[in-house]
């Protein structure tokens, strides 16, 4: 028995790369310096919206942390400010974070709003109309 068990190898299987969002890992890299350079591009209202809804996410969501924070900023760094400001105000509105939704699901809401944007623009035009032209 104990020939059988020198023989057996385990093999350990990393992943580098998450295939939902590409996210890569540094190990070595300051997690801290990574957020700040991601906020960096944005302007100043999305900032302080990532910021004071991470800080409800991180207190609520025992599961969510830094690390969390720095994959949900990674996801989103190719969205337009108009579209997170959106979704963060649809995410709160709801209150997600109090169901334990954290910063997965939230990364879910602005991306998908940002890959249907342009429909909900056409639909809501269809539905609504457009306004009136100006008659002088």
């Amino acid at each position: 028995m104990e020939k059988r068990e020198k023989n057996v190898k385990s093999v350990r299987i990393t992943m580098n790369k998450c295939p939902a969002c590409g996210y890569q890992s540094k190990s070595n890299r300051n997690i801290s310096l990574d957020i700040r350079d991601l906020l960096k591009v944005r302007n100043k209202r999305t900032r302080e919206q990532i910021t004071r809804i991470a800080k409800l996410i991180i207190n609520n969501v025992p599961s969510d942390s830094r690390y969390e924070f720095h994959k949900f900023l990674f996801g989103i760094k190719e969205c337009r400010d108009q579209l997170i400001d959106y979704g963060i105000e649809t995410y709160y509105n709801n209150r997600s974070f109090e169901h334990g939704k954290g910063f997965a699901y939230l990364r879910t809401v602005i991306s998908n709003s940002d890959k249907n944007h342009d429909t909900i623009v056409e639909n809501e035009r269809k539905r609504l109309g457009s306004t009136p032209p100006i008659i002088q």
